[in-house]
């Protein structure tokens, strides 16, 4: 007698989630963060095992003071059941309770297919395999089915968090494995294609590195410059932290094998005054003051006038800016730093003069370097721009101030140097 069919029930949760009953994917509303769905979600992400009756009910409402849990629970599950079957969820009742344990009905006709499950499978038969070329297929096909992160509506929920703790570590060894076949086969199309897909997972885990390291292996130098100045500007002006040392050896691989393209300095000058009227442009009606510049380039301006102090015979302090409340104690509410600091901003590009060079340090904090002025001057400069910010941003608006000659930084690095010795 043959074996009738089961038909397939796809459960994706990595990426986004949806049922696919069949061929039929069904439809479950607008509301990716419905309750029901939540519900839904935790127990099949549990599967047949099944998910306690306490763990449900922390999954679904968190620290929330319900006055009656099992009236809360018993409603959403009446409501998971309700509209799961009005979009075509086959079962009786779906979601099984007993005992206190919530699982999915187990229907004889139908099997429950669970990517994070299936990902999880094919990891493991990957890591067991011994054949190079088995090995490479499991691999591949690993990759191929994580969507993205593991339920990107509830990534900030506690179960859901363990999870994709879990599943991304697998994730790095599936793309480690790749990549590292990829390179040692000069597959370097499948290896950036790799890393990019990676990376729009998972933006913050350095892989535009390889990215880039991928186009230069592929000799595509131009747009591995292009991809390098963005993944730069990224870390020093949205991360605000220094350029990872990965990244600066692409760019002096770039440097070696990037050829100039022109001799003409007349077309070099022309393409610098476009980028100049380009910035005068997006400021509009505002006048263009102080130069901005990202912290990484602060300090090579620093070393440079630095070094042309002596020659040049004029002194050059360097003001620190710190935002702080009425009170004179950092700014703990974020929106309002983030205010602040655009604000702050605002008031050293208006302020300061054209020569003056301004970076910011972190989120409360800006360094100028004051080019020709006197340490009396420092002070007015300081009201000024105190001025400004209270004008646009209130009279309880704040910030301190705190300035050292360059003149003087060479003998307070000695002395410090001394105290660490003698210590």
């Amino acid at each position: 007698m043959e074996t009738k069919k089961k038909t397939k029930i796809y459960v994706q949760m990595l990426g986004g989630f949806s049922i696919t009953v069949g061929d039929e994917k069904l439809d479950l509303g607008s509301n990716s963060k419905a309750n029901f769905l939540k519900l839904t979600e935790i127990v099949l992400l549990r599967g047949m095992g099944g998910v306690s009756k306490r763990d449900l009910i922390d999954g679904i409402f968190g620290h929330k003071s319900l006055l009656d849990e099992n009236n809360s629970l018993n409603n959403l599950l009446h409501q998971a059941r309700t509209q799961l079957k009005k979009a075509g969820m086959p079962g009786r009742k779906i979601i099984d309770g007993k005992r206190g344990v919530y699982a999915p009905e187990n229907n004889p006709d139908y099997e429950y297919i669970l990517d994070v499950q299936e990902f999880e499978d094919v990891c493991l038969k990957a890591k067991s395999e011994k054949k190079d070329d088995k090995k490479l297929y499991y691999y591949q096909k690993a990759f191929g089915i994580y969507g993205g992160e593991l339920l990107p509506e509830f990534a900030t929920d506690y179960w859901v968090i363990l999870e994709s703790v879990r599943l991304k570590r697998l994730y790095d060894d599936v793309v480690d494995f790749l990549g590292k076949h990829y390179k040692e086969a000069e597959d370097f199309e499948a290896l950036f294609d790799l890393y990019d897909k990676a990376n729009k997972i998972y933006p913050d885990n350095g892989w535009q590195i390889e990215m880039i390291d991928a186009l230069i292996l592929r000799k595509e130098y131009k747009t591995a410059y292009e991809l390098y100045t963005k993944c730069a500007h990224y870390y020093q002006d949205e991360l605000e932290v220094p350029i990872p040392d990965a990244l600066r050896s692409c760019y002096e691989r770039l440097s070696d094998n990037v050829r100039v393209v022109t001799d003409d300095i007349r077309q070099i000058q022309a393409n610098i005054i476009r980028k100049d009227e380009k910035l005068k442009s997006e400021m509009g009606t505002r006048k263009i003051g102080a130069y901005l510049c990202p912290f990484t380039s602060f300090i090579d301006v620093y070393h440079v006038l630095r070094r042309n102090l002596e020659r040049r015979g004029s002194s050059i302090f360097m003001m620190l800016g710190t935002l702080v409340d009425y009170e004179g104690k950092p700014i703990q509410n974020q929106e309002k730093l983030n205010a602040r600091a655009e604000i702050l901003q605002q008031s050293l590009s208006e302020g300061l003069r054209k020569g003056d060079v301004y970076t910011k340090y972190s989120s409360s904090q800006y360094l100028i370097l004051l080019i020709g002025t006197k340490r009396e001057d420092c002070a007015i400069i300081y009201q000024r721009l105190s001025r400004r910010v209270k004008e646009l941003a209130g009279s309880r608006a704040e910030f301190r101030y705190r300035i050292v000659s360059l003149a003087e930084i060479p003998g307070i690095l000695d002395r410090s140097q001394q105290g660490e010795d003698e210590e």
